[in-house]
């Protein structure tokens, strides 16, 4: 008798884990299920039409409000302001001759697409619009890469949602959406756009795509020419070889005719490959004489770092598929050997010509792994869940809205950015202005502007402040110590500058006749 307690507990035990491991398992069968008929719904045509714009709308109205919020807390970097300046000129009718660049707007890349778009910053406030367009364009990407996905990739939804998933949330593009303003940002969708029209051979339509690509900026024409090389690659050898022609020759033409007739006489960018040559000629001579400097500079640990950026949030899937990268490894390693300066996102204006290759390898690359099914690619939910996960993983660790960035905090203004809008609004129109990367986009749109050099303490030359009629400086990120800002002021002061604003770290010395 005494024993018959303890077998009802152990039968207890035993069932209560049976039924444990049932329920479990009734649930994810129903989930499953679940998520079988809502991918059933997907896959339909109707579906399949309107989700790549939902997403769209959803990634654009995000990417919209990070950048207006980083905007509005100062945290946008100058070459916004290069482009407030430029269009504050064109709309006077004024050569964009840009203060700090010392050449015309259009000399630097043959951004002939923003004509267009400085016609819409006329009628609208110009900051708002020059980023909310650059986040409609990042955001339009999604729709032909879905098309990809789901054409010539014959990938399930699924398959097609991680790589949007992963395109939305990859370094590159969260940082190119919060590091100014740069007009080849509408390259991007045209590229692959192109792309998926080649494979329709609407060859018209890619004509058309191709031209904003390449008026978006002149070193593009790489890019096309290495998109041509693809179609070639894949059968459309006619098509691919006129591609190529067009690609190389609008970069030639514009680099080596047309920059140099708008801005100074040479190609604008000589000067980031100096360290091969002086001219042209010397460049390319100096690079074909000591191909081991140039080996250096391709594998440097910088450029080891930004290859890995632009591949591994992809799961590196598109190394499966090398032959939809080979053709722009060109410009690549022209990018790689360039002695540009590097903000501190990188440059990812650069990663716009690599990104649709790269994300064209990955489509392929998932066919590739995939199993055929009854219509479409089946891939493994593992391999897609993984990949999810090392966007996320990356977005977390590189992307200039990780979390740790603390994004939510954005658009908050504190003592210090109030005392900036306050120096800028005491400024005059007319006034010609040096000014700290902190306060740079909010006083460029006039004629002339300038950066103050921000980094080491120094002491103001009267070659640093010729022509200018005010200095705004910038206490709070400059770091110097008490002493050398005393210093510096009083510097400035023996130039002819007087103080006449100073609140929270920020000070206007003024100079005006």
């Amino acid at each position: 008798m005494s024993n018959l307690p303890k077998e009802k507990a152990s039968r207890a035990i035993d069932w209560t884990g049976e039924h444990v491991v049932t329920t479990v398992h009734s649930a994810r069968r129903r989930y499953d299920m679940a998520l079988l008929r809502f991918q059933a719904r997907l896959e339909s045509t109707q579906a399949d039409r309107f989700f790549p714009w939902l997403v769209t709308l959803v990634l654009w109205v995000v990417l919209a409000l990070l950048a207006v919020a980083r905007s509005k807390d100062l945290g946008l970097n100058s070459t916004l302001g290069h482009h407030l300046q430029a269009l504050h000129l064109m709309e006077f009718g004024t050569s964009p001759e840009i203060s700090e660049l010392g050449i015309n707007i259009f000399a630097q890349h043959a951004a002939f697409i923003f004509f267009p778009v400085a016609l819409l910053a006329r009628i609208f406030p110009p900051t708002e619009t020059l980023l909310i367009i650059q986040s409609l364009a990042i955001s339009l990407t999604a729709v032909p890469l879905w098309r990809i996905a789901r054409g010539p990739g014959n990938l399930r939804i699924g398959a097609s949602s991680a790589l949007v998933f992963a395109y939305a949330l990859h370094p590159s593009i969260q940082n190119l959406n919060l590091s100014g303003f740069h007009p080849e940002v509408f390259a991007l969708p045209a590229l692959l756009a192109a792309y998926l029209e080649g494979q329709k051979e609407r060859w018209w339509s890619v004509g058309v795509l191709l031209l904003i690509v390449m008026t978006s900026r002149s070193d593009l024409g790489l890019a096309v020419a290495a998109l041509g090389v693809v179609f070639i690659f894949e059968d459309k050898k006619r098509h691919g070889s006129a591609i190529v022609s067009l690609g190389l020759s609008w970069f030639l033409i514009m680099a080596f005719i047309v920059q140099p007739i708008i801005g100074n006489g040479e190609y604008p960018h000589l000067s980031s490959f100096s360290s091969y040559g002086t001219g042209s000629f010397g460049v390319l001579f100096g690079m074909l004489s000591d191909p081991v400097a140039v080996f250096g500079d391709l594998f440097a640990r910088e450029s080891f770092e930004k290859v890995l950026l632009l591949v591994a949030p992809v799961l590196f899937l598109p190394l499966v598929r090398m032959r939809y990268l080979i053709p722009v490894f060109p410009l690549l390693a022209l990018y790689l050997v360039a002695e540009g300066g590097v903000d501190e996102l990188s440059n990812p204006q650069q990663d716009v010509a690599l990104l649709p290759f790269v994300f064209i390898g990955a489509v392929y690359a998932l066919t590739r792994v995939g199993v055929p099914g009854v219509k479409r690619i089946l891939v493994d939910k593992r391999v897609l869940a993984v990949l999810a996960l090392t966007a996320v993983v990356f977005f977390i660790r590189d992307a200039a809205s990780s979390p740790y960035e603390q994004p939510w905090d954005w658009g908050r203004r504190d003592v210090s950015d109030v005392a900036r809008i306050d120096a800028a609004d005491s400024l005059e129109n007319y006034d010609r202005v040096l000014a700290h990367p902190s306060v740079f986009n909010l006083v460029a749109e006039r004629e002339t502007v300038k950066l103050l050099p921000d980094g080491n303490y120094y002491l103001p030359s009267l070659e640093l402040v010729s022509g200018i009629d005010v200095i705004i400086f910038d206490s709070g990120i400059s770091n110097w110590k008490e002493d050398e800002v005393r210093t510096f002021t009083h510097a400035v002061q023996t130039l002819g500058f007087k103080e006449e604003f100073n609140r929270s770290g920020i000070t206007v010395f003024s100079k005006r006749p």
